[in-house]
């Protein structure tokens, strides 16, 4: 099996947030499962600043009335084969998103992908595309290749990671497109990169079973819910895992004492203690200690906390320290709150990799109180570090954490249903109140959180499945 990944970001090249940590962990494990999995990006000026590809050749596509040139740059990182298409005028530019011409950039792109496969002689058995900004691959395949059998035989994957965002631009794009015009490509008057990629690929995939329900719904289809029920046949949910080699902490050279499943309470032990020094905190009081770590925006349900965290500080005995940048509304929040409690409250506004692997190896408790959560990450990365997460019940959340059951002790983490303050605020009690009053059932839950297996192993496989239903 042949399988070419597109991609607007990958790890560890560029990346801006879970799309990046899956195209830097999917093609590994395919590779491992014997799948011939290579991976195209744009050569943003960041990665081409670092001079680690090398030129392979290249071609030229007709874009805005411009024959514009295609580079073709490669590299090889883990086994992968990594391939880069260069073009000044489109990629030499400092940030990845965010520009005012972002439907020409990645429209060219993708027909620079499909005049790629000539420049590096890899004609796949299958394309696998990943978000809106690949979402045109499978129609400019169709319309502008179908003549061509090395092309006529490639089948089409479409994989959304957040349906929020959608590649919505005005019909005027399409005097950039040199193709053809087709319902697929139009959304409520606009051009909709997401719904072409649902409409014309032979398959399309999102990273949880429980996702894949959720935007089949008004709530969370953000308008493209009709258009999945019309693909519902060829729909299906598959949860991302995580990186076990870099999230190890038997390994990971950023947290003040590895551990592993054997010796995990003394580790968490001497972890949780580094880390309330480091922020100032007392070391010397056995209380329960949150954790946080998140892109400050509307979706990771910032907005719970606020009504309710005056409370549960004031009302119990729970530390927490808290990761992220984002919202200026949120950043001010964390402000407030580490100068109104300094002996219970601190902040990193930003982000370190080292500071978050502290986090999650340090802490108790790991809050993700998410509006909505495609997959996410942080509590799979949380329980692998023997802490528990909790969560609401949404998404790949819902998928991956066992709520604990006061009555069989069974469970990983905590979790609410209800998008609601109080749902929230009565978790945290409960979870707090495990902590300090039911040691035995807290280190149980701690002992079946880590021992969870989330790694990329078993979810490549599920992709290697479906590739070859479409194939077959």
């Amino acid at each position: 099996m042949k399988v070419l990944i597109c991609a607007s970001e990958g790890a560890p090249f560029a990346k801006t947030g879970g799309l990046g940590d899956v195209i830097g962990a999917l093609p590994g494990a395919l590779k491992a499962n014997k799948c011939d999995a290579r991976v195209i990006m744009p050569y943003y000026k960041r990665i081409k600043q670092k001079n680690i590809a090398y030129y392979k050749g290249y071609a030229y596509v007709n874009i805005n009335g411009r024959s514009e040139y295609v580079g073709i740059f490669h590299t090889v990182h883990d086994n992968v084969d990594y391939y880069f298409v260069d073009n000044e005028r489109y990629f030499n530019r400092d940030e990845l998103y965010g520009h005012d011409d972002e439907g020409e950039m990645f429209a060219f792109f993708d027909f620079a992908v499909l005049e790629a496969l000539k420049v590096i002689n890899f004609f796949p058995d299958v394309i696998h595309c990943n978000d809106w900004q690949t979402g045109l691959i499978p129609y400019i395949k169709k319309a502008n290749y179908s003549a061509y059998p090395e092309y006529n035989r490639i089948k089409t994957m479409f994989s959304i990671h957040n349906i929020q965002y959608q590649g919505i631009f005005g019909k005027e794009i399409m005097n950039t497109l040199f193709m053809p015009y087709s319902n697929s490509l139009e959304h409520n008057g606009c051009i909709n990169f997401l719904k072409t990629g649902i409409m014309e690929s032979n398959v399309i995939n999102t990273v949880s079973p429980t996702y894949k329900d959720e935007v089949l719904t008004s709530e969370y289809g953000y308008g493209l819910e009709s258009v999945l029920g019309l693909r519902y046949d060829d729909f299906v949910g598959i949860i991302n895992g995580i990186d076990v080699v870099k999230f190890n902490p038997s390994t990971d050279p950023n947290i003040f004492k590895n551990f592993d499943k054997r010796n995990y309470k003394s580790g968490k032990k001497e972890n949780k203690q580094a880390l309330l020094e480091m922020f100032g905190l007392d070391t010397n009081e056995d209380v329960p200690l949150f954790g946080l770590v998140s892109r400050l925006v509307d979706q990771k349900g910032i907005d719970l906390l606020m009504p309710i965290i005056d409370d549960v500080i004031t009302h119990s005995n729970a530390k927490f320290i808290l990761m992220g940048s984002g919202d200026k509304l949120y950043e001010n929040f964390f402000y407030e709150l580490e100068s109104k409690y300094p002996e219970r409250f601190k902040c990193f506004v930003g982000y370190s990799d080292s500071v978050a692997q502290k986090i999650y190896a340090g802490c108790d408790i790991f809050l993700m109180p998410s509006k909505f959560e495609p997959c996410g990450l942080g509590q799979m990365i949380a329980m692998r570090y023997a802490t528990l997460p909790l969560v609401r019940e949404t998404g790949g959340l819902k998928d991956t954490v066992i709520p604990y059951n006061k009555y069989t002790n069974e469970g990983t983490g905590f979790s609410f249903d209800k998008f609601d303050p109080q749902a929230l605020k009565e978790v945290m009690y409960i979870a707090i109140d495990t902590y300090n009053n039911n040691k035995d059932a807290f280190a149980t839950l701690r002992k079946n959180a880590i021992k969870q297996d989330y790694s990329w192993s078993s979810s490549a496989q599920k992709y290697i499945e479906l590739y070859n239903k479409i194939t077959n």
